[in-house]
């Protein structure tokens, strides 16, 4: 199966060129090195997921576009608006940093990345940076990182653009922008409408003594607006002004026969509701002070807040809220050396704050604990940040380093150094040592109902990769070869603490060696893309594989344009994963008691643009309706079809 995968991949790279296509191959990205670079010039791996992607491929959410990219894995429970983590080159999701238009998006309690919480439809491109860097963006960035940039459209001729989608299980899609100008202003918004019956969360052939599932769907509805405000004071001096705010309701299944018997009736049905709303904000001058000085300073703010009723429609029962604030400050500057020599100097400073309450784990708790309900807790992280970036004749160099300080108590040193060489005019080889760290939440450090233990440290993880790139006009492709081993893992394996959550502690250890695959070419007007992952995930402790990481996986894309028309397919593919049942229920000993078989699955998608302004659309999902799992006892979508009718003008 490797061979046929590699050769698929790695056909393209010796294929004639094309004659003509829309897919950029190589395009400008920040996140590799924190300044703008092509693409084929970046030490670290790094993909681009484009606008001209999402609108090919029409994705329902973030997740769906992010699956099938080399190195991350997700992995959701059921539907739209459920829970969803990110396993970046084998790391937990709570070591996979994302940030929207630089700011983090993280739930402070769970130390979860609600990556749920980001509608689609308001994103332009994604970056994705695969290993340590946290040389780079500080505390998280252990697997990688994901940079979603919102829709801009500034600068761009003024109009409206829209869209209306329709498909299966009453799935709605309705999306609006306007953008405009006036003297040196520019400004953007853009609003959007998302909603679906969904699918039944979980499923009851797999069933646990603890758990129940029932035939009601998990619906979901969403409406989120973004706009952007951008004046040029001066030549060289801008300010600017950014906002996303989206809020969302998902019906779910709980699965739980709660031991409280307060929480239940005899008629309950056990679906829990969410209701979740999140707001970014952030404001940015960006300043050339002099021919070689560049300077931009942001702040942001962003707020979190679900709410949870855990069975929905039953009267008398009590209501969870979790909130995640946070403030952001920074200030970096840009020192142009020479042409081919840059170096970076930053400070940041960053408040995360949260706030929560949750009856669930008051009840019968009374004679203990204080109020295990209630929980609020605050950290700062204060940071100073450098880098140098340079090229002399074949021989590129990269060296980052970062001082991070949090006022918990946990500080820590990183750095990344990288080294590239140009074998030819197209072959490059290039490789970098980097180490990363993961501190604990304040939940994480006290909190009661999440296993809090103030002794905790953090994570850490020491990374080495090497990788051979072929670029041409019509191709590139990369071949990464990596290593990381990841110590002090934050792990659920004490005892049950009063409220029955069991405590943290550092007691696990993690290594993953593996090989990533990335190609991209255009063979006349064929387009192929794909991606290919062959992983060892590894808890060193037992030597076995992590939970719900696969050993193989990745994707193949392959689209056509001609004249009006475009059409495609891609697949999607994944071995299997061991895990564990719906609940705490696994024998002692027996640390994983089932597995999720390998899958594939095919995507289709076609358009035709009748003329300038108008197009229609069409997607597939599914097409051979499989049914697999990603989580054990949960379900996945099955066939799918959606029809998108847009007016976007070509001359914008």
């Amino acid at each position: 199966m490797k061979k046929i995968i590699l050769i698929s991949l790695l056909s393209g790279v010796i294929s004639p060129q094309s004659l003509a296509s829309d897919i950029d191959i190589n395009p400008i990205v920040v996140s590799g090195n924190l300044r703008e670079q092509k693409l084929s010039d970046v030490m670290t791996s790094v993909s681009v997921i484009t606008r001209k992607d999402i609108d090919r491929l029409k994705p329902q959410d973030i997740g769906s576009l992010l699956q099938g990219q080399a190195g991350v894995e997700i992995v959701s429970t059921g539907g739209l608006g459920m829970q969803t983590s990110i396993f970046i080159r084998g790391s937990n999701s709570s070591q996979a940093l994302v940030l929207i238009d630089g700011l983090k998006v993280m739930d402070e309690f769970s130390n979860a990345t609600p990556l749920q919480n980001i509608p689609v439809s308001q994103v332009d491109h994604i970056e994705i940076t695969r290993g340590n860097a946290s040389a780079l963006y500080g505390p998280r960035a252990v697997g990688g990182v994901i940079q979603i940039f919102t829709k801009s459209n500034l600068g761009k001729q003024s109009g409206v653009d829209g869209s209306v989608s329709y498909g299966s299980r009453n799935t709605q899609n309705y999306n609006a922008s306007y953008r405009d100008s006036f003297n040196n202003t520019s400004f953007n918004v853009s609003v959007n409408h998302q909603e679906t019956n969904g699918f039944p969360t979980l499923n009851p052939k797999q069933n646990d003594p603890y758990s129940i599932a029932n035939s009601t769907k998990s619906s979901y509805d969403s409406n989120s607006i973004s706009a952007q405000l951008s004046t040029t004071i001066s030549p060289g001096h801008e300010i600017g002004y950014k906002i996303l705010a989206n809020e969302f309701n998902v019906l779910s299944d709980t699965g739980n026969k709660s031991e409280f018997i307060t929480f239940t009736s005899a008629n309950s049905n056990y679906m829990s509701s969410l209701n979740s709303k999140n707001i970014f904000n952030q404001i940015y001058t960006k300043n050339e002070i002099t021919s070689f000085w560049n300077s931009k300073i942001s702040f942001g703010t962003s707020n979190i807040t679900n709410r949870v009723n855990y069975n929905f429609g039953q009267n008398g029962i009590p209501i969870a809220n979790y909130t995640t604030q946070q403030k952001d400050f920074s200030w970096t500057n840009d020192f142009f050396i020479s042409k081919n020599q840059t170096i970076v100097l930053g400070l940041q400073s960053n408040q995360i704050s949260t706030k929560n309450n949750d009856p669930y784990f008051s009840l019968n708790l009374s004679q203990c604990c204080g109020n295990p309900a209630n929980f609020s807790a605050s950290r700062v992280i204060n940071s100073v940040f450098m880098g140098h970036t340079a090229k002399y004749d074949r021989i590129g160099t990269q060296i980052n380093i970062r001082h991070d300080n949090i006022n918990t108590g946990e500080a820590a040193n990183t750095g990344l150094f990288g080294l590239s060489y140009d074998l030819t005019n197209h072959i490059k080889w290039a490789g970098n040592i980097s180490n990363a760290f993961n501190p604990p939440s304040t939940a994480q450090l006290s909190s009661i109902n999440a296993g809090g233990n103030t002794a905790l440290k953090s994570e850490e993880d020491k990374s080495i990769e090497t990788s051979i790139q072929y670029l041409d006009q019509d191709t590139l492709a990369r071949i990464v070869l990596f290593k990381k081993e990841t110590t002090n893992l934050i792990q659920a394996t004490g005892d049950r603490n009063a409220v029955g959550t069991r405590t943290l502690q550092n007691t696990a250890e993690a290594s993953n060696t593996g090989i990533e695959i990335t190609a991209q070419t255009k063979i006349h007007n064929l387009n192929l893309k794909g991606s290919a992952t062959f992983q060892d995930p590894i808890n060193k402790l037992d030597n076995s594989q992590l939970a719900r990481r696969a050993k193989e996986f990745g994707s193949l894309e392959v689209s056509y344009p001609y004249e009006k028309y475009n059409i495609g397919a891609q697949l999607l593919f994944s071995s299997s994963t061991r895990d564990l049942l719906v609940a705490d229920g696994c024998p002692t000993g027996n640390t994983f008691c089932t597995k999720n078989s390998g899958y594939s699955i095919t995507n289709l998608f076609a358009s035709y643009r009748y003329d300038k302004d108008w197009h229609l659309s069409l997607k597939v999902e599914n097409l051979f309706d499989r049914n697999y799992q990603k989580v054990y006892g949960y379900n996945t979508p099955g066939f799918g079809a959606f029809l998108t009718i847009q007016y976007s003008p070509e001359n914008k």
